[in-house]
């Protein structure tokens, strides 16, 4: 009876100890740059209706509406359009106007989700446009600040799950009057969160307009560059 006993209790220590080498080593993974790349170029393009469409919409507005202080709102669903790269839908708040002759101001609130070759995500947004340059000049200057709050899985890298914040700080997006093409602008673009595996993530990126359409995009001295169009980025 005690050799079953002792029996038992080897096997048991011998499972045990599998387990345990296991459970050490499975990986646990950090986010790459290539993902926080990915969560940034989606949460700024316009293929996915993101900060550089609220810049765009900024200035369309402003062309449309009468000098006045006080503020306009409006709310709208926007879907993608059937066979797009990047599918999305979000319910959208804008509030606009101007606050004086040469600053006007679009503030907006969004809640949806996208779907994109290398990020798929459930957001809530939040951020505020100013646009200058009506007295004077060739080009209307836009300066502000958008936020998106949310939960990212990536096709990508290490194929996390994120969830957390993109925060974009733009400076100076300078936009033709004559064209209506942006021809300079930088920004800071900023991801912080955790993985589904608890692992920290926070990634800093500076983003420079280039021209024909594309950015180059800067995060821990690792060059990107990508469409502002659609998103797509490459290293």
């Amino acid at each position: 009876m005690k050799k079953v006993k002792f029996a038992i209790f080897i096997l048991f220590a011998i499972v045990l100890a599998t387990g345990c080498k296991k459970n050490e080593e499975t990986p646990i993974i950090d986010a790459t740059t290539e993902e926080a790349a990915a969560i940034m170029a989606t949460s700024f393009c316009t293929g996915n209706a993101g900060t550089m469409t609220q810049v765009e919409d900024a200035v369309d507005l402003s062309q449309d509406v009468i000098l006045k202080s006080t503020l306009q709102d409006s709310s709208f669903t926007i879907t993608s359009v059937p066979g797009a790269l990047i599918t999305y839908q979000y319910q959208v708040n804008y509030s606009y106007g101007f606050l004086t002759p040469n600053n006007y101001q679009l503030s907006f609130e969004s809640t949806g989700n996208y779907n994109s070759p290398n990020v798929t995500a459930s957001v809530t947004a939040a951020g505020l446009m100013n646009v200058s340059g009506f007295l004077s000049g060739d080009s209307y200057f836009v300066n502000g600040q958008s936020g998106r709050e949310g939960n990212f899985t990536l096709k990508i890298g290490n194929k996390n799950s994120v969830t957390g914040t993109v925060n974009t700080v733009l400076t100076n997006f300078k936009i033709s009057k004559s064209t209506g093409l942006l021809e300079s602008g930088t920004a800071t673009i900023e991801v912080k969160g955790s993985t589904s595996a608890g692992r920290s993530i926070n990634f800093t990126g500076t983003l420079v307009y280039e021209g024909n359409y594309m950015v180059s995009l800067t995060i821990n001295g690792k060059a990107f560059s990508f469409n502002i169009n659609t998103g797509i980025y490459s290293s």
